[in-house]
């Protein structure tokens, strides 16, 4: 009977409180310094040390033996806390993910070595009220990579801007879709303002936040060609970025001259975002096997994860790099980390730059991290981009310099740039937000499949194409199988006479609607008895026809074509 009642006794436990998410502290392979962070279990917020001792009195002998203190670890402003309440409640139904950052505090302890820090994370763990302890690395982690005279322009040299192998990010630009009036962030090292395609941009680093100038070129040189991928100049030089009207990309500096801090980074870009925002973590994490290459995403620290998992139920797009570490994500080392749950994050793979669309492994030097968490994939090679230098320096000027971009660096601004442009779309269709699990969803059901050359998942290749047709169909015709009519047009490209095909005969009541690629009706009546239109009267281009015959309907794509 004992053991029965043990087993109920988990089962509520683990039903209603989650899994453990204790006994994954770790020391940076190599850290020097780390600190210690550790969330408590509340249902309000505690907010400070004596209400702390309070809430939690066995702390006390601890807090006495090593003379501790203790610290907010996030500080978002009183509105913010209050958004991001209100949005979690309208997106998830609740705001427990919001509520339990408030509830994680930074360990204040004199002589802070990894050794008393690794005793201290044991002992606030064996605390039942304790989530978890948790240790961040303050010695930077590696960046997932591993003018005059007049610059050629290079993007023919950007070949994943077409379709297959590539993202078909020109079929999106051809329906004028590139990024407009979304906000972009991006957290990692720097970036070069001053480079020809970025100084005309709305690009900048974070108002009261610096890159530090302890920082080498492999650090802070690593934003230029993200940015660029992103957003540089649409001009007749240089590269053009795959979403360059986006209203502005901001830099959140790990690295400043304070020092390295990725939680505040992170907190900062989450503090100067909203609903709709596409924040990018350019970032990896040590993972827990022995060495230096083991890369992991950043989420898989405790502290980050709950900051994602906040910033997504509250409306924020993030996407971040899955890592170079070639770590199989579903493996045994990683079980802890998997039965926390999905963050809803879009998590980066990185793939080969060819229609094989395997994941890239290369033994000796290295390979994408992958496994069921994985969500899609970009280019590990040949993306083409400004920064460097390394593949060409015009004039001998750094601000001239351009190479090609590799790893989960590279892939994570493709996939980011897609769904920044797919988050554009449907804010131009409806002023509204897709969530970052909706564009996962749709990036992942519409890409082109991985290959199977290489085991490992990392999920398919975008295809904006299929993508951008798919937010048309389900989110704004709200297009289902169970409520078609059956109709062909032809010809299809037409000049001016489009003709209908019925399989079934349609009501008196039936109507008809033309739509251009913007959404904008441009045309609505009664279906014509004739089963014929005369459309000379619309400009050339892409439309959709949407017949509607009671609460059935169904949409075709047409092309309207000069005589």
């Amino acid at each position: 009977m004992k053991k029965l009642v043990l087993f109920f006794v988990l089962l509520f436990s683990i039903v209603f409180h989650g899994q453990s998410r204790k006994n994954q502290f770790q020391l940076n392979s190599k850290g020097e310094k780390h600190d210690l962070h550790v969330s408590f279990q509340a249902p309000f917020e505690i907010t400070d040390k004596a209400a702390l001792l309070i809430q939690f009195p066995q702390l006390i002998e601890l807090v006495k033996e090593f003379q501790l203190d203790f610290e907010k670890t996030i500080h978002f402003s009183e509105d913010k806390w209050l958004e991001m309440e209100k949005n979690a409640i309208l997106n998830k139904g609740e705001a427990t993910s919001v509520i339990g950052l408030k509830n994680i505090f930074k360990i204040i302890v004199d002589n802070p070595t990894n050794e008393k820090l690794l005793n201290l994370a044991a002992a606030f763990e064996k605390l039942e009220k304790v989530n978890y302890a948790s240790l961040i690395s303050l010695t930077p982690i590696k960046p997932p990579f591993d003018i005059a005279p007049v610059t050629p322009n290079f993007q023919p040299n950007q070949t994943y801007i077409g379709p297959n192998p590539g993202l078909n990010m020109q079929y999106a630009w051809d329906l004028g879709i590139k990024g407009n009036g979304i906000r972009v962030r991006d957290v990692e090292y720097g970036f070069n303002k001053n480079h020809e395609d970025l100084n005309e941009v709305n690009a900048f680093v974070a108002e009261g936040m610096t890159i530090s100038s302890a920082a080498t070129t492999e650090y802070t040189e690593h934003g230029t060609p993200v940015f660029g991928i992103i957003m540089a100049d649409g001009g007749s030089y240089g590269i053009t970025g795959l979403a360059h009207e986006v209203t502005e990309m901001v830099l959140f500096p790990e690295w400043q001259q304070s020092g390295y801090n990725r939680i505040f980074a992170v907190n900062q870009s989450i503090q100067n975002s909203t609903l709709g925002d596409v924040i990018l973590f350019e970032m990896q994490e040590d993972g827990p096997v022995s060495g230096y290459t083991d890369y992991v995403p950043a989420e898989y620290n405790n502290v980050i994860w709950d900051l994602t998992k906040a910033a997504t139920d509250a409306g924020i797009v993030i996407v971040a790099a899955a890592g170079n570490g070639n770590q199989d994500l579903d493996g045994n080392l990683y079980l802890s980390y998997l039965n926390r749950g999905n963050s809803g994050a879009i998590l980066v793979g990185a793939g080969t730059p060819d229609i094989n669309h395997n994941r890239f492994y290369q033994s000796g030097w290295w390979g994408s991290t992958y496994g069921t968490r994985v969500d899609v994939q970009g280019w590990a090679q040949n993306v083409f981009a400004c920064g460097y230098g390394d593949f060409v320096m015009v004039g001998d000027d750094f601000n001239q310099g351009y190479t090609n971009f590799s790893g989960t660096s590279s892939a994570t601004p493709l996939v980011a740039a897609c769904a920044i442009v797919m988050q554009s779309y449907y804010k131009t269709l409806t002023g509204n937000y897709l969530s970052g699990p909706a564009l996962r969803s749709i990036l992942k059901e519409t890409g082109i499949a991985q290959g199977t050359g290489v085991a490992g998942n990392i999920g398919p290749l975008p295809n904006m194409e299929a993508a951008i047709q798919r937010i048309y169909d389900e989110y704004v015709l709200g297009l289902t199988s169970q409520n078609k009519t059956e109709f062909s047009v032809f010809p299809n490209p037409v000049q001016d006479q489009l003709r209908f095909l019925l399989s079934e005969n349609f009501s008196t009541t039936a109507s008809l609607e033309i739509i251009n690629s913007l959404g904008q009706k441009v045309f609505q009546n009664p279906m014509p008895s004739t089963l014929q239109l005369d459309i000379s009267f619309l400009s050339n281009g892409i439309y959709f026809v949407k017949v509607t015959d009671g609460n059935q309907s169904t949409t075709k794509k047409i092309i309207k074509t000069a005589r």
